[in-house]
């Protein structure tokens, strides 16, 4: 690890209304074996209006802690923007405000960094025993395994692999990378802001690893389908917003396929789904169809079952997100652009 005085790492950590979770996720930084000296803890408080100013004014940390707040909720491109500006240190550590990491972690991010220059390093992430005990709770655990299975390629070595896309929930990377291609574009306020950036990292030659040594514990209590559909319904809108941006790689994107409105082109099986969940996506019924989930895991039933139960629930508030998302598109770019997206390429 480089050695020297200088201030070594920044941890930028945006937060929205989530007191109880940011509280842990501060303590367990304060542990860290780095030495106080060499890191610094930076926190946008992007609005909340719960008890998150309270918890940053009453914690003390052995490193610095500096703070910074919006008036108004900005989204979490805005929220890491504003902290990034302000960092100091060599490299910066993205971590959400519910992650709870390991008294190494620092340390080994900053040593991955420095073993594979030209690199962005993402960390390991487990759910909760808790969470796993209930059945909802064990969907998300199999989709975020899929999910970060399917970012794998190769070994590099023990714990390494080169991975596609990383996330930037817990996520190192050299300050200089920033300042080379650019902040998070704001337009993203939930999700994509890390694939934008991911892109234009890569077309200037940086690679992405995953150590799954750095092992960090996801700290939701994540067991309410609501939230988490509305969570769906948000960052697939900026999914439309991120396809449009790059439509050559992303606008035939099977999600926007699968849920823009019906083409006559569809076959008759897809247009009878799209007709479906278009019926359901109303409000209010839409916010209602969480209930049939809860109804079902009462009685009890499986899990295969009630795994697809989650996964057409979700699809509802996915194609709503997808509507709202090419309704967005249609105001800043026009007709023709939204037109364009979820359709094949001709060749």
């Amino acid at each position: 690890m480089t050695g020297g005085d200088e201030l070594l790492v920044s941890v930028v950590i945006t937060t929205y209304n989530r007191a109880d979770s940011l509280r842990v996720t501060l303590d367990a930084l304060g542990r860290q074996t780095l030495s106080p000296a060499r890191y610094e803890v930076l926190v946008t408080d992007d609005g909340s209006t719960d008890g998150t100013p309270d918890v940053l004014a009453s914690t003390t940390l052995p490193c610095a802690l500096r703070t910074f707040r919006h008036d108004a909720n900005k989204g979490i491109s805005a929220g890491r923007n504003l902290a990034i500006g302000h960092a100091r240190g060599t490299y910066l550590v993205l971590v959400s405000d519910d992650v709870v990491v390991p008294e190494d972690f620092l340390v080994r991010h900053v040593e991955t960094l420095e073993r594979f220059p030209r690199s962005w390093v993402v960390g390991g992430f487990r759910q909760l025993d808790s969470l796993l005990a209930k059945p909802f709770g064990r969907y998300i655990d199999n989709l975020e395994r899929a999910f970060d299975a399917g970012r794998r390629s190769h070994p590099v070595e023990r714990h390494v692999w080169e991975m596609s896309i990383p996330t930037a929930r817990n996520l190192s990377l050299p300050r200089r990378d920033m300042d080379g291609i650019g902040m998070f574009d704001e337009q993203f306020r939930h999700s994509c802001e890390d694939q934008d950036l991911a892109h234009r990292a890569r077309e200037a030659g940086i690679r992405f690893l995953y150590n799954d040594a750095i092992d960090c514990l996801h700290n939701d209590h994540i067991d309410d389908l609501v939230r988490f559909c509305r969570q769906q319904r948000g960052s697939v809108c900026d999914g439309v917003l991120f396809c449009a941006k790059r439509p050559e790689i992303h606008g035939d994107f099977v999600v926007l396929r699968a849920n823009r409105r019906i083409d006559r082109n569809d076959p008759i099986s897809l247009r009878a789904k799209k007709a479906v969940k278009a019926l359901l996506a109303r409000d209010p019924l839409l916010e209602r169809l969480p209930a049939v989930a809860r109804a079902a895991e009462r009685l009890p039933v499986p899990d295969p079952i009630l795994f697809r139960l989650y996964q057409a629930i979700s699809s509802v508030f996915i194609l709503r997100g997808v509507r709202e998302g090419l309704d967005l598109v249609r105001q800043q770019k026009g007709e023709e652009a939204a037109d364009r997206l979820g359709r094949p390429a001709r060749v």
